[in-house]
This record gives structure tokens, sequence and C-alpha cells, in this order.
């Protein structure tokens, strides 16, 4: 095919130049380059310097330079965006977008040159009637023999209209294909940009929530001390100007002594000796009287480590959240377990309860219960009043978790548990065959259970002391689906571990 082509221009080249010499075809080529040349050059001097297209409602800004009006204005709008003045793209001198108006001359221009026929070749002015399947380009016959196309696989333009024309609906459907497919990776950056701004969002509402109970609490905390400063300063006032009042009395004493001490010196010797033993005898009772110079120590707070230690824990237990209003839910109960009316307590007896064993939510095995509500994100927090009980298990299980037969407390079972046996042993039921033992300094009368499902943290504290949380031990987890609170009471064991677990509510919970 190449071959025939080769010809077919050599023929076309021919009836350009046959009654011509060598020399003048030359011509006839060097005429079509200049032509070539200054096509080329009046494309670029009719497109815009921004889009690089023939102008589109050209207009001429004050400095001479001319741009499609829409590209002009989308840069203004960028820079007015950017809090610039509009200048000129190519020069950037200050230009008045607004006042320009369309050129109309040069959109004339523009007109005409687009009505320039686009079907010859602009270097040899020929028909483009041949394709380069290397280079993907209509051709001339001549480019195809003589120009730099010539040796490469050329086949008739019509010929590559119809090859094209069957893959283009196949390259409609890739082209819907990759556009459904950006599509979907829009989505999901938008998706996650939302749930990026919507963590960013509630981390700023919960660093301004905690941060103001903070506040709240040392606003109270500096109110308080201060008051008892000025209780300690007006106690202490009170009795220094009390003791002020009695050494000006003394001092009075001894002025009266020394001016009676200067009328007797001038006296005769007999009076001057019966009123000296007189005077001698009265001064050293005053003198004997002197009272010692009184110290006031004023008790008051002393800022040390210790303190703000003590400061930083009351702190601590005051952003955490307030305490949940739990209640046992009795229908989950194993059958020795009695929860009283109020869903408050719950306690482990000899015989057991008639109730229902059929329930796949109650315990049928273990001594256990979990309370009526549940969790699925937040953070919560609630206490358990354990006094004296010498074995209880307290935590959280997952609600999908199976309560029937013999439990193995570990979270990969869906348990998070701390527990104590003997009443001095505490363990937490972690990934091991056996639980893993607490070390604590006291025995815990109350245990206090934070959960945060967005830190994945369950913590358990020594809750004893209100003001003072002390942390037992801690699961690091990222919780999912719904948890409830845990309880094992544990069996009675003929009464030595009847004590009741207790969730505790206090009667006024201040926050």
């Amino acid at each position: 095919m190449g071959a025939v082509v080769e010809v077919q221009a050599n023929e076309i080249l021919g009836s350009h130049c046959h009654s011509w010499l060598p020399g003048s075809c030359l011509s006839i080529i060097t005429m079509s380059s200049s032509k070539q040349r200054l096509i080329q050059g009046m494309h670029q001097d009719l497109s815009c310097p921004i889009c690089l297209q023939l102008f589109q409602s050209p207009v001429t800004t004050e400095c001479g330079h001319t741009f499609c009006q829409a590209c002009l204005a989308r840069v203004a709008t960028e820079e007015s965006e950017g809090k610039t003045a509009p200048s000129c793209p190519t020069c950037q001198a200050l230009t008045k977008v607004e006042q320009l108006r369309i050129n109309q001359q040069m959109e004339h221009l523009v007109q005409s040159f687009r009505q320039v026929p686009r079907d010859h070749c602009e270097e040899h002015l020929d028909p483009l009637s041949v394709y380069c399947e290397q280079d993907r380009q209509v051709i001339c016959g001549v480019c195809a023999s003589l120009g730099k196309h010539k040796g490469h696989n050329i086949i008739t333009a019509a010929e590559a209209h119809q090859r094209m024309k069957k893959q283009l609906p196949q390259q409609q459907v890739q082209l819907q294909e990759a556009q459904i497919r950006k599509e979907k990776t829009i989505a999901l950056l938008n998706r996650q940009i939302a749930e990026v701004e919507e963590t960013v969002s509630r981390f700023k509402h919960q660093v301004a929530e905690q941060l103001g109970v903070m506040r709240s609490y040392l606003g109270a905390l500096e109110s308080s001390l201060g008051q008892e400063a000025e209780k300690v300063q007006q106690q202490a006032s009170e009795a220094l100007q009390n003791e002020r009042k009695t050494m000006a009395r003394y001092l009075d004493q001894l002025k009266q002594m020394e001016m009676v001490l200067g009328e007797v010196q001038d006296e005769p010797q007999t009076e001057f000796l019966r009123k000296y033993c007189l005077v001698a005898s009265r001064l050293q009772k005053i003198l004997g009287e002197s009272p010692p110079i009184a110290r006031m120590d004023i008790q008051l707070p002393i800022i040390s480590d210790e303190f703000k230690f003590q400061v930083w824990r009351k702190m601590f237990r005051a952003i955490m959240p307030a305490l949940e209003n739990l209640t046992f839910d009795p229908a989950t109960a194993q059958a020795n377990l009695v929860v009283s009316e109020d869903g408050k307590r719950v306690e482990c007896v000899e015989h057991k309860q008639a109730v229902s064993t059929d329930d796949p939510q109650r315990f049928d095995k273990s001594n256990c219960l979990v309370s009526r509500q549940s969790f699925s994100q937040g953070e919560h927090y609630w206490e358990v009043t354990v006094d004296d009980k010498p074995r209880w298990a307290l935590g959280i299980i997952s609600a999908e978790t199976g309560r029937k037969g013999r439990l193995h407390a570990t979270p990969s079972n869906g348990f998070w548990l701390v527990g104590c046996k003997e009443g001095k042993s505490y363990e937490a039921y972690v990934e091991h065959k056996e639980p893993r033992s607490l070390k604590l300094e006291g025995k815990p009368s109350r245990i206090g259970i934070y959960l945060s499902f967005d830190d994945g943290l369950l913590a358990f504290y020594d809750a004893s002391d209100e003001d003072n949380l002390v942390q037992i031990f801690a699961f690091r987890e990222r919780f999912t689906g719904t948890v409830y609170p845990f309880f094992d009471v544990c069996w009675h064991d003929k009464g030595k571990n009847s004590q009741p677990l207790i969730i505790y509510t206090p009667e006024s919970q201040e926050r």
C-alpha cells in the first residue's frame, strides 16, 4: 500500500510541474512553505495567550494586549480572590476589566481565519487524503512520499475513518467507565473530607467542653482557697489586734512606773527608801507579768508538688463524664440472683428463683447479669459499690457474646473485665491462660469504670475517694458494635460472698 501511495503522490506532484523545470518544482515547494509559515503566524497572532486557542469574544486592554473575554475575566476573578488588583497577564499592567469592550475588528479577523479550508496540507496545499498510522496524523500524498512520513505505514483517510468509527463506541464505553471510577473516587474523597471536618469539629467541641469544665473547676477552687485565705487572715488579724492592745496597756504601765521612779529619785532618804520599796515591789510584779511576744502561725495550703498533684487528681475527676444512671436488668440475671425493685442492688442467694432459663438473654450457669442500658458510641462512666465483698468481676460484654454455659472471660470472647478473689487478689482478664495479677495500694470499696469509644479505652478506677480516682487497669481496644455493662456477682459461697453489688448513685451529683 505504501508503494501505491508513493506512486500516486509522485503523479500528483508531477501534475503540478509537468511543464516546469526541476528548479521550478522546488519553487512551488518553497512558496508552499512560505504560505505555511504565514498561516501559522496568523494562527498565533489570533490566539489568546491564556487558553492558546483562537480568540473567543476578544477584548484589548489599555496596554494593547488582547485576550478572550472569558479568560481575562477568570484571571481577574482569581486575582480579586487573592486580594490583588487585576493586571494584564502579559505585562502585569493594571487593567480595568469591567470597562473593556469586544474588539470587533479582531473578532471579524478570527471569523475570517476560521473559514480558511482545513482539508488541505498547509505545507504542500494538497488534499489530506491519507493517514499515517505511526504518527496518528492525516497527511497529503506528498508528505507520504517525500516528506517526514516517508516509509511510515500509510492507509487511506477513508479506511482510517472507518476503523476509528468502529473503535469509537468502545472508547466511549471506556471513557464512561473511567468517568464513573473518577466520580466514585471524588465521592469517596468528599466523604473523607466531610469525615475530617466532622472529626475536627467534634474534637474542637470536646476540647472546649473539657477545658470549660476545667476552667469552672479551677475557678471554684480558686474561689474556695481565696475564701479560706480570707478567713485565716481575719482570724489572724483579730488575734494580733487583741495582742497589740494587751501590749499597749503593758507599755502604759511601764511608762507610769518610769515617771514614779523619776519622782522618787529626788525624795529625802527616809521618804526615798519608803517609796522605793513600794515602787520596787510593784515594778517586780509588772515585770513578772510581762506577756511573751506572740507568734501567729498562719495555716494555709502549701502550693507544693503534692498540692498540685492533689488538684490534678480532683480536676481529673471533675472532667470525667457524669455518672450513668444504670439499673440492673432482671431479665438477664442468673436464677440465683435477686435484683432490688429500684434495679440498683443485686445479690446471690442459695435457692434459685422461679424464672425461665430458656431466654437467650439470661445467664444460666454463671452468677451474672447486665444492665438495661447499652452503649455503642461516645464516652460513659459508672461506679459500682463492692465494699468488703470478697469475690466479684466488673466490666463490659459484647452484645453478640453468648450467655449460656461456662463463660470464658477474655477480650477475644467479648469480655473486658477486672475482678477480685478472696477479698485481696485483684485480676484483669486478658488474653492469657491465667488472668493478669494487679497490685493495688488499698482495698477499693467502690469501682469506677470509664468507657470511651472514640479513644478505644476501658479504664477501671479505685473510686473510694470520689475526689481522688486511682487507675487500677485499662484495656485499649477499638470497641465496635453494642456493649453492655457487665456484673459477675459470683457464688454466695454459703454466705461468705453474700454481700451485694450496688450501682452507685449519689444523692446530689455536682458537676
